[in-house]
């Protein structure tokens, strides 16, 4: 284990402790640490095709009856400023990204509400509450609290809209395969991922390729039926989608091992033409690859979203262990 990663164990342990401070009226300033992605890089450095804009480690910590903790997904509401994020327990936040000079340096939270049901607007309890993928909508119309969130879930799949205050307000139906809990290889791998893309709708993938799926491959589904087939690295699951456009889908891809620390996590951009080929797979781009064994340090990457032009947040979901952290990474794509 490298020394910045023990640094940022120790600052995360310690920012944990001291608990949260207090902001404005009814916001709360998470005490979260800066981190490193590695002992050689910097706020501003390049890897690959992304230029690093800051991480931060966030801390654990319990508002009314939900835990800020296992977040798994993200989306950007520009007209708001507020960065959405969902739990593997179905809790929703509100987090406002703090910024200087281009960089990331503060979170504060500024709601926690529970995702309800859509039948009886009740909380979300057990294994309906796994939620994994998220998206927005209205979130960049210039009209400030119509924004709508699309929220796909594991073990019960489906994909539901929600207010950001957690009322469900729809849920959208799967196509086959994808409404059929059968043809999932295992209950914990189901709809990992969801964005909208203007032209092709929702997206959204499977954790890991459904039963009978090709060697190699698994597939980006739209509500609509079409479906594209997706070259899988192997031993990587998808964790993550974003629609930045034009068809363009960023595809966030890790193995990550708890037992043994295996992490790796890898960002790729498929494009995906307006009809799917039935037999060729999408054009795919690996934007930039990070191994825990090559000194990065990163963890259960889950959750991906654009916030302004090409600059995107990425969120590890720590499983409520006390050995996984919550990293909070902001970056930049290069189109270089």
């Amino acid at each position: 284990m490298g020394r910045v990663r023990v640094l940022g164990l120790l600052l995360g342990a310690v920012a944990a402790a001291c608990g949260p401070a207090r902001a404005a009226e009814g916001e709360i300033a998470l005490r979260a640490a800066p981190v490193a992605l590695s002992e050689t890089l910097r706020d501003g450095d390049r890897i690959g095709s992304i230029r690093l804009r800051g991480m931060l480690e966030l801390p654990t910590l319990t508002i009314g009856k939900l835990q800020f903790s296992q977040l798994s997904g993200l989306a950007w509401d520009d007209d708001d400023g507020i960065l959405y994020a969902i739990s593997d327990k179905g809790g929703l936040f509100h987090l406002r990204p703090e910024f200087a000079n281009g960089m990331l340096v503060g979170v504060k939270l500024v709601k926690a509400v529970p995702l309800l049901e859509l039948k009886d607007g009740k909380p979300l309890k057990g294994r309906r509450a796994d939620s994994e993928g998220l998206d927005i909508l209205n979130g960049r119309n210039g009209r400030r609290g119509d924004a709508e969130l699309v929220v796909s879930f594991e073990r019960f799949p489906r994909i539901v809209r929600y207010r950001p205050d957690g009322h469900a307000l729809g849920e959208h139906p799967l196509p086959e395969p994808l409404n059929d809990p059968k043809a999932y290889r295992d209950p914990n791998q189901m709809l990992e991922g969801v964005c909208v893309d203007p032209r092709l709708g929702v997206l959204t993938a499977p954790e890991s390729p459904l039963k009978g799926e090709t060697e190699g491959m698994t597939r980006i589904y739209s509500l609509s039926g079409k479906s594209w087939l997706y070259p899988l690295t192997d031993g990587n699951r998808i964790s993550a989608l974003e629609c930045p456009g034009d068809g363009r889908v960023l595809v966030l891809e890790r193995e990550f091992g708890r037992l043994f620390g295996r992490a790796v996590v890898a960002l790729k951009q498929a494009q995906l033409p307006p009809e799917p080929s039935p037999a060729e797979p999408v054009a795919v781009k690996t934007l930039v690859s990070l191994d825990a064994a090559e000194g990065f340090y990163i963890d259960n990457f889950e959750g991906l979203a654009r916030h302004q032009g090409d600059r995107f947040f990425m969120v590890s979901d720590d499983n409520d262990l006390f050995f996984q952290r919550t990293l909070l990474l902001y970056f930049e794509i290069l189109n270089d």
